[in-house]
This record gives C-alpha cells, sequence and structure tokens, in this order.
C-alpha cells in the first residue's frame, strides 16, 4: 500500500442540503489532503463548509459526488455497517460541546467508546482511567462533567477519542469554548499526545491564537479549499500578562 493511502483525500467532492425548497451548495467540487504524522488545520469563515467537510470524513455525512478515501478506505464502497465498525476501530472524534454524558464520570465517559466496540466494561474503565492519566487528570478519574471546569471537560472528551488509538483524530473547534489560556494548552496537550507518526489530525479552528500549532493549513471558502499553507509548527509558551 502507497504511503500517502494512510491519509485523507477527498477530490471532486460534492454535497448540498435543501431547506424551504431551495437547494443549498455546501462543497463545490471540493479537493483536500491531510497527512499522517501532521497537525493540518482547516480554517475559513462559519458557513463555508468546514464542519461538513470533516463530518463527511467522518463517515457521518455522505455526499452528491466525489469520493472520499480515508486511510485507505473509500468510504462510499462501505456498507453501513462496515463504515459503522470503521469509525469505531479507526477514527476519534473530539465535538465542540464535548457531548460528555453528565450522568458518568470521567472515566466512565472514556470508557464508552471502548464498551461499543465490544470490549469488557472494566477492562475498558481502566483503560479509560489511564488515558486520562495521561493527559492529567488522575485526580478527576470519578468526577462527573459538571464537577469540572471546561478545560477539564474538553481533555475528557479527547481523552475519550483518543483511548482506542484512532489512525485519524478529527476535533470540531477544540477550543472555541474556551479562554486563550486553556485553548493554549488543549492545543498543546494535542500537539504532545495526538500527533504521532501514522496518524491524521486535522482541526477546525476559527481561533487564530493557536495557529501556530499546525503542520498544514488548509483555508476554506464559499465550499472549496481556496489555500493551503505548509509550515513549520512554532513552539511558543502562553504568552505571559502584564507584571
Amino acid at each position: 500500500m502507497e504511503p500517502e493511502d494512510q491519509g485523507v483525500h477527498c477530490r471532486e467532492l460534492e454535497r448540498s442540503f435543501e431547506s424551504g425548497g431551495v437547494r443549498q451548495h455546501v462543497l463545490k467540487r471540493l479537493r483536500f489532503d491531510a497527512e499522517p504524522g501532521q497537525l493540518t488545520m482547516l480554517i475559513g469563515p462559519s458557513g463555508c463548509g468546514k464542519t461538513t467537510l470533516i463530518s463527511i470524513i467522518a463517515g457521518l455525512l455522505g455526499t452528491d459526488g466525489g469520493s472520499v478515501r480515508v486511510l485507505g478506505q473509500e468510504l462510499g464502497r462501505l456498507r453501513p455497517e462496515e463504515l459503522l465498525a470503521f469509525r469505531l476501530r479507526r477514527i476519534g472524534f473530539v465535538f465542540q460541546q464535548y457531548n460528555l454524558i453528565w450522568g458518568l464520570t470521567a472515566a466512565e465517559n472514556v470508557a464508552v467508546p471502548l464498551v461499543a466496540a465490544g470490549q469488557p466494561w472494566s477492562e475498558a474503565l481502566a483503560k479509560g482511567g489511564e488515558m486520562l492519566r495521561q493527559l492529567g487528570l488522575a485526580e478527576h478519574l470519578g468526577k462527573l462533567p459538571k464537577q469540572l471546569s471546561s478545560g477539564q471537560q474538553q481533555r475528557v472528551a479527547i481523552a475519550r477519542a483518543l483511548v482506542h488509538d484512532p489512525d485519524l483524530l478529527l476535533c470540531d473547534e477544540p477550543t472555541a469554548a474556551l479562554d486563550a489560556r486553556s485553548g493554549h494548552q488543549v492545543m498543546e496537550l494535542l500537539r504532545s499526545v495526538a500527533v504521532r507518526p501514522g496518524r491524521v489530525v486535522i482541526v477546525v479552528s476559527h481561533d487564530q491564537r493557536v495557529f501556530g500549532f499546525a503542520d498544514r493549513i488548509a483555508e476554506m471558502d464559499d465550499g472549496v479549499v481556496v489555500r493551503v499553507e505548509d509550515r513549520i509548527p512554532t513552539e511558543v509558551a502562553y504568552p505571559s500578562g502584564p507584571s
């Protein structure tokens, strides 16, 4: 298998939605690539199609045309049960609003994907706890989401997305609900824990303060990718305030 087959490759991608009898074309013959071992940041104005694109890459939405090749697999050729198994095994997703289950503890929330994939609850819970320890939440395993700060909730969401060691991690605006310091810390965490050889990491963001963490920036506008910039990530500390 060619090395590029382990990336994400969208060609001539089209997607539209109908509302009130009017069809809106959200993606228009879009071309997009993300490679393993890199953090690709997807940027652009609200409504340009970023969330639609990563939902298609995650197998959560279908397409009207074009091809989506993810980790060597043409998603359009998979039956629904095959697509579900593929997502559970190889894709992690960090939602903008965290999507934690409020009645479960932090460790239990992280264990959910493993249980969904068929692992015994006790084994999944142990792995969930270990993942949280790696992300600096050792003291919070038994806490409910409402007992955690927004930054801590986002770390739990990241742990849940990484616990099954996915080959593709998709993050939809992971810093949108965080203050500047917490957002910076979350991106530092993604760079140090999530980015590794063989894993594709795609982050949707409006937050210009975190663009320096990207290996590649793909800018969207009006349903297409209008600019791609390959770059060297800027390693910067959180800017200190006035003394």
